[in-house]
């Protein structure tokens, strides 16, 4: 070890010095220890001189070793790398060329949703409808009110060619309307239409511009053991609220008062029904009324029917009220006036009408919002005049 190296060499060093303090002569020369000395006391001397340059010559040698030990020597430099080369510049990938944008056509055209008579809805037979389409002008022309909407195949049910009802530029959307009548016999029918630009060119819906717009629905039978059935002839009324008159069957406008024949639809006590029905929805502060065509009331002749919430509409509270007019007067009266809620129950009607008796009478069937929901959908099962 190092520390016990340094200690030998002073160990040694005094033993030196106190050889010499005991008299033995200083070695000048170490290559010649006898050279001034003669004698026994010339042996002595020359004893002590060999002892001295021995000791010299070992603590000289120690010396060298712990230098040799104590002295790291310097590592050598280690040669800096040789600059790697750069690599060359690898090309950036070239960006794939965005495909090109489809030119718009000129006309075309983009289904939006049925305003009116969806598809697969019942209609009494020789029942008379509105059938409204919503579209979206996707090209880029306008359609004027040159444009036509006519008729390309299918069941025409009474549907005539009309011209486009106001200018659409592209991307507005317009209500097209057409007045139809269901067929006479039970069965499901489907009547396609298209658009015809200025020039005659026929247009319509899809990438290419050639797939139709329809009207699909399904006549069923007129329940002939009564007299008149208000259901059945639901869309000969005339329905309006304060503000709007109603299309049967649904609605031009966005908003959730309507009216639909139904021959399918659940009551708020749970039975399920198959016979026709008419179906309303009011919201709040609104009242509807539906004004039939004036008809002849005989002696014995009764209003039957079942009202209503539809299941599932808890929040439902309307007035219901059957009301009447004599034809060419103006003598109204109330038959019937009834509040319904949605408590799982449902009231049956039985009127007498002996008191028209040999009068044309209009009848209006009448539903008033009096909650603050606007989910009022109740139903008039069967409503009917009876003898």
């Amino acid at each position: 070890m190092k520390t016990n190296k340094v200690t030998i060499i002073l160990i040694i060093l005094i033993a030196v010095g106190l050889m010499q303090a005991c008299g033995v002569p200083q070695v000048i020369d170490p290559t010649n220890p006898n050279g001034n000395n003669s004698g026994s006391a010339g042996t002595q001397s020359a004893q002590m001189t060999q002892v001295a340059v021995d000791v010299q010559a070992t603590m000289y040698a120690l010396l060298l070793t712990q230098s040799a030990g104590t002295n790291t020597p310097l590592p050598t430099n280690t040669p800096l790398p040789t600059n790697t080369p750069l690599p060359t510049n690898t090309p950036a990938p070239t960006s794939t060329p965005k495909p090109t944008s489809k030119p718009l056509p000129c006309n075309a055209a983009k289904f939006i949703e049925d305003m009116t008579i969806v598809d697969g809805v019942s209609l009494p037979k020789n029942s008379p409808f509105t059938k409204i389409w919503r579209l979206k002008n996707v090209g880029s022309c306008t359609w004027t009110t040159d444009y036509e909407v006519s008729f390309d195949g299918g069941d025409k049910m009474g549907g005539s060619t009309v011209s486009m009802p106001k200018s659409v530029a592209p991307g507005e959307t317009v209500n097209i309307a057409i007045k139809m009548k269901a067929p006479d016999t039970k069965g499901t029918y489907k009547g396609y239409w298209m658009l015809r630009d200025a020039n005659g060119v026929k247009f319509g819906l899809g990438d290419n511009q050639d797939i139709p717009f329809y009207v699909e629905l399904k006549v069923v039978g007129v329940d002939n053991g009564n007299k008149y059935n208000f259901a059945d002839n639901v869309c000969k009324a005339t329905w309006k609220t304060q503000t709007h008159t109603l299309y049967c069957m649904g609605s031009e406008d966005v908003y959730s008062n309507y009216v639909l024949y139904s021959t399918d639809f659940k009551m708020e006590s749970g039975r399920t029904e198959n016979e026709p029905a008419i179906i309303a929805n009011v919201e709040t502060g609104i009242r509807l009324r539906g004004v039939y065509p004036a008809m002849s009331v005989k002696a014995g002749d009764r209003f039957v029917s079942e009202i209503g919430c539809i299941s599932g509409r808890t929040d439902c509270k309307v007035k219901m009220v059957l009301r009447y007019k004599i034809n060419g007067t103006s003598t109204t009266g109330v038959v019937g006036s009834w509040t319904e809620k949605y408590n799982e129950k449902t009231t049956k009607i039985d009127l007498d009408l002996s008191s028209l008796a040999g009068k044309s009478v209009i009848f209006t069937l009448e539903i008033e919002a009096e909650s603050s929901s606007d989910a009022n959908e109740v139903f008039w099962f069967m409503p009917s005049i009876r003898n």
